[in-house]
């Protein structure tokens, strides 16, 4: 049985009693309407195997119909609370796995903390104004990831020029376009107090990776005291 739209959006996103007992009815009445349609094509069988005296159990033919019935209920009543059990959890589940709970950091700004990975996110705005998603362990910015931080935008200009000048030293898999911009799109604060920095690049030729293979994504690793430790480009794996 289809679930109702409206009843199937509410039980997906207010977990209930309500919903958990609309859930089971919609299983119950599925297993109801099923059922009969089995049963029939069961006693249809035993009536074709008798008419061309094929082997058979006798049990099949000698069902009662309130025995039938009544097997009938209890299955549909545990089909119908397993699957209300089972969407609500996975509800729950779901619910847990989307939620972010806002906070304020003075040195980081507005950030988001997700309980199911146990990691914030925030959107600060780098020196040359345009905001980078930047991500962290804990449930917010500690005072060593904060002072990291601090200290990564106040060297920001150099610290780039070393990036970039690592980046796009040959040989890299765009060392035959005319220019090549990259610009952060993505920082990581690890938990060895590692500093890593993922970027977006632009070409001076429009499309000039026409490759079958997914673009390069062009990554900076920073120690601790943010000396520059390596930098690669990554093919993602399809």
């Amino acid at each position: 049985m289809k679930l109702p739209h409206h009843a199937t959006v509410t039980a997906f996103e207010q977990p209930t009693l309500w919903n958990w007992l609309v859930v089971f009815v919609c299983g119950f009445l599925t297993i109801c309407i099923i059922s009969p349609v089995v049963c029939f094509c069961l006693w249809l069988l035993g009536k074709g195997a008798i008419a061309i005296k094929a082997p058979i159990p006798p049990a099949l033919l000698e069902v009662q119909l309130p025995f039938a019935i009544r097997v009938i209920l209890i299955v549909a009543a545990i089909f119908g609370a397993l699957l209300a059990t089972l969407l609500l959890v996975e509800v729950l589940r779901r619910k847990r796995y989307e939620l972010r709970i806002p906070g304020h950091h003075p040195v980081i700004g507005d950030f988001e903390y997700s309980p199911h990975f146990k990691t914030w996110h925030a959107h600060p705005v780098l020196p040359f104004g345009s905001a980078v998603k930047l991500n962290g362990h804990g449930s917010s910015p500690s005072e060593a990831q904060a002072a990291l931080w601090q200290q990564f935008v106040a060297r920001y200009d150099a610290l780039s020029a070393a990036m970039t000048a690592a980046l796009l030293t040959p040989p890299h898999p765009l060392q035959e376009a005319s220019a090549v911009t990259l610009t952060p799109n993505g920082i990581n604060l690890t938990r060895d107090g590692r500093l890593h920095v993922g970027f977006d690049f632009t070409t001076a030729q429009e499309a000039f990776w026409n490759s079958e293979v997914e673009e390069p994504i062009p990554v900076a690793v920073f120690s601790p005291t943010l000396e520059l430790e390596k930098t690669e480009w990554i093919t993602p794996q399809g």
